[in-house]
């Protein structure tokens, strides 16, 4: 073994014991030099000698170690000034414990002197930066190794060790590295496995509830490494505090729940007797004090969900019972701990309690709680759309009609987000398009029923648009929900829905009637001319929720000199898809400015004037949707009445889509709807008639009395020239179905439009048109067949085939063109006057000759 290091220690020793006044430089040279050398001596008990050799190594070691230990207790060396002597001396000290371990290197009096010096060193650890740190982070080590801090509980310096406590808690930080968290930690556990305390144990648990990390983590790491010596103290702390708080003597009483919960978060075992106490305070006549309690048994709750339920199923019963509390602030407390629990263990039998409870603060008589119950079950249901219960989704939508606005807001607002999760999974495929989903839309749209200037139509094309759908989902996404919502209305949901797509259509027409007045205001600035500008501002403000502020928007926009603001408005007008809206609207706002004091309006303009909610592309894909296999006939007949719906306001939206409308011309179960929507828009298709020809004609003949009617208008929107050929070809083969009795109901309204479009094709059969109603139908009696028919007529199917017959009658005097009545219309007055005094039609008094 090297004697070098010990020789040199043991003459620096020597050397500063004789010298009266060291100087600063020598001492620190000479504490450098020892400290160096300490460091390279090993303990008498590691080396490889055999037990004879290793006591007088021991001895050797001791003696030559005297002189330094001499110096540093006489000098008083453990008190100088300077920091960087006193970090020597710390090194010098703490190595002298290792090497004379187990033996004390210095006497009773002198250590707590000794233990204060190395405090001092320790305090200094939060800086990591000095160049210092690593001198102290060794001191540090060395006293962890040879565990000398145990005597201080020997030599009766228990300030010290809860000195040393505090100032490990002080200077611990996150960025320390592991080693120097490791040796703390091992002090600190030393000393609790041989004395711990009720004051050590409140120092623990007040750096527990500390913000920083470094402080609370070296308390969760105490805690769990000495659970069973600080388990009484701890115990013995929260007891007093549920029992008889007032007379704790601790800053920590105030926020016992707090420091329960970080306790039970790394140590649980300790608190098995102690979590009871929480039933009482659940019961409390104090709603703070129930309010902590549920508090702190939510947070319980979420963080060991099913394990804690099971094993405190009394207090998980109580807390059920507080959604029912007679405080408000108690039962929203309850909501929002059930939250966190529902969302630790969604998938437990337990939740499914939780869930029911919240169900039922749905209707709870305080507009706060009813609104957190509904934001927190969309939060739940987003975070597990899969599983969630959906019915529980469809009584939260009951709450857009709740009676306060707030509530209505919240759940509008919570509501929509909850849609759009809803359908980015159903776009990835990860869930299915569900009914329960789909209610919302069809709620939101009834929020237009609502008498209250915040649910208005004319903001509901802002949530359908902006709200309802993801701003990246696709047409043919949005089809898909579409076409499952509109599959959800009822009748009611429709007429909304026409009043919507209307206000909308007005807003477009009078926009386009604006801009092109401005464009001519350069040409014309008449007094005329201004007035009909304050017009059409006026009309289009009553689109807007406040009229007289959007007014007043309206003639801040007129002044605006920028005329590619004007264009980009007139751009979208037009008929975009999706992705070509939304950058024409970017283009619209950024033309404004984000500054502009009516951003907000013109943000609103800008949709409102766009077609937001369905455009070409849309009925494109709901087209398409509906040629697919597999699709049941409520949904097909729901979606065909969606097209109707809208190409009856916006008919050129069907441009485009001919190919697929002619794709559908042999599906019979759509032939109504489709000839609607023919009859609505076929004359902004570009098609050659003679595809659809045949299927018109057919449902002339064919098809009900209604889809008859619809037939013989889209004939004549879509034949264009040759519509007066192609209406007495039809003429004429109506009038030989009526000959032969075939479907003369269907035959007979068909005829009465046609009278309708083109009074001079139905005047070319005119007279045996009127001679078959007069002495046929109208003679028609209840056990007569009706002709070409093989079932006898009842009464009723009788009366309504004279009605038909008259119908046909009075519509040949009522053209849609103006044509001039051939016939005398007194003299028709006359015939139905007849009726009405004889009430009857079967005993011949009308017949032909009645008529000229």
């Amino acid at each position: 073994m090297d004697d070098a290091p010990l020789k040199l220690v043991s003459q620096a020793g020597a050397q500063l014991c004789r010298l009266s006044r060291p100087n600063k430089d020598s001492l620190l040279k000479s504490l450098r030099e020892v400290a160096e050398s300490l460091v390279q001596i090993q303990h008498a008990c590691s080396s490889s000698l055999e037990g004879l050799e290793k006591k007088k190594l021991a001895k050797k070691q001791a003696a030559a170690l005297l002189p330094m230990k001499e110096f540093i207790v006489k000098r008083e060396i453990l008190r100088h000034a300077d920091r960087e002597v006193q970090l020597l001396v710390s090194v010098c000290v703490a190595e002298l414990f290792r090497i004379l371990a187990p033996e004390t290197p210095f006497a009773d009096k002198h250590l707590r002197d000794v233990f204060k010096l190395i405090l001092g060193t320790f305090s200094e650890l939060a800086d990591t930066g000095s160049p210092y740190f690593g001198r102290r982070a060794s001191v540090l080590e060395a006293v962890a190794r040879c565990e000398c801090c145990v005597v201080m509980l020997d030599v009766q310096c228990g300030d010290l060790v809860l000195e040393l406590f505090k100032t490990f808690f002080s200077v611990v930080r996150a960025y320390h590295d592991k080693s120097v968290k490791k040796n703390m930690l091992h002090i600190m556990s030393r000393i609790l496995n041989e004395e711990p305390s009720q004051r050590l144990a409140d120092v623990i648990l007040q750096n527990l509830i500390k913000e920083e990390e470094g402080p609370s983590q070296l308390a969760v790491y105490i805690i769990q490494k000495c659970d069973y010596e600080l388990e009484p103290f701890v115990r013995g702390f929260f007891n007093s505090c549920f029992l008889n708080r007032d007379a704790v003597e601790n800053d920590l009483k105030e926020s016992y729940h707090v420091v329960l919960y970080e306790v039970y978060k790394c140590a649980p075992r300790m608190l098995l007797t102690v979590i009871p106490y929480l039933s009482e305070e659940l019961r409390t006549d104090q709603v703070d004090v129930r309010v902590k309690a549920v508090n702190l048994l939510g947070k319980l709750l979420a963080l060991r969900g099913d394990q804690f339920a099971r094993e405190h199923h009394d207090l998980f019963t109580e807390l059920k019972n507080r959604f029912s509390d007679k405080s408000v602030d108690v039962r929203r407390s309850a909501l929002h701990c059930a939250r966190a629990f529902y969302i630790a263990n969604p998938c437990w039998k337990a939740s499914e309690e939780i869930l029911s409870a919240f169900e039922g603060r749905l209707l709870d008589l305080n507009d706060e709680v009813r609104a957190q119950a509904v934001v927190i079950i969309c939060d739940l249901a987003s975070s597990n759309l899969e599983s969630f219960p959906p019915g529980l989704v469809v009584t939260a939508t009951e709450r857009l009609r709740d009676k306060k606005l707030s509530v209505r807001k919240k759940a509008l607002a919570r509501l929509m987000k909850l849609y759009q999760d809803y359908c980015i999974k159903c776009s990835q495929r990860l869930m299915a398009i569900t009914n329960h989903f789909e209610r919302i839309p069809t709620e939101v749209l009834m929020l237009c029923c609502i008498d209250s200037k915040a649910f208005r139509s004319q903001t509901t094309e802002h949530t359908l648009w902006e709200d309802l759908f993801p701003a990246n989902l696709s047409a043919e996404e949005r089809t898909r929900h579409w076409v499952h919502i509109v599959s959800l209305f009822t009748p009611l949901h429709w007429k909304v829905m026409a009043s919507v797509l209307s206000k909308q259509n007005r807003l477009q027409t009078e926009m386009r009637t604006y801009l092109s007045l401005r464009k001519n205001e350069k040409e014309n600035t008449s007094e005329v001319m201004q007035k009909n500008i304050k017009k059409s501002i006026s009309k289009m403000s009553a689109s807007f929720p406040d009229p007289s502020k959007a007014q007043e928007c309206f003639y801040i926009l007129n002044q605006l000199k920028d005329c590619n603001v004007f264009s980009t408005l007139e751009l979208l007008l037009e008929d975009l898809t999706i992705d070509d809206l939304q950058m024409k609207r970017k283009e619209f706002l950024k033309l404004v400015g984000d500054k502009h004091p009516q951003l907000d309006f013109l943000q609103l303009l800008s949709l409102k004037c766009s077609f937001s909610i369905f455009n070409s592309e849309i009925i494109r894909c709901v087209l398409v949707h509906l040629s697919s296999e597999g699709l049941e006939i409520e949904q097909k007949k729901a979606s065909a009445k969606l097209i109707l719906a809208v190409v009856s306001i916006f008919p050129s939206l069907l441009r485009g889509s001919e190919t697929e409308v002619q794709m559908l011309l042999e599906d019979d179960t759509l032939a109504g709807e489709l000839v609607e929507v023919l009859a609505k828009a076929g004359s902004h298709i570009f098609v050659e008639f003679s595809d659809f020809d045949a299927f018109l004609r057919r449902q002339c003949i064919e098809g009900t009395r209604v889809v008859s009617k619809h037939a013989v208008s889209a004939i004549a929107s879509m034949a264009g020239t040759s519509e007066q050929v192609i209406l007495s070809q039809l003429c004429e083969e109506l009038v030989n179905s009526l000959r032969c009795g075939w479907k003369t109901s269907t035959v007979l309204q068909s005829l009465g439009c046609i009278a309708q479009h083109s009074l001079s094709t139905f005047e070319i059969h005119g007279e045996e048109i009127r001679s078959y109603i007069f002495n046929i139908i109208f003679k028609l009696s209840q056990s007569d067949g009706p002709a070409c028919s093989e079932e006898r007529l009842n009464c009723s199917d009788c009366c309504q085939l004279k009605i038909f017959g008259l119908k046909t009658l009075v519509k040949s005097f009522l053209p849609h063109q103006g044509s001039h009545f051939k016939w005398a219309i007194d003299k028709m007055l006359a015939v139905l006057l007849k009726m009405l005094q004889t009430g009857d039609t079967s005993d011949g008094v009308f017949t032909w000759t009645l008529l000229p």
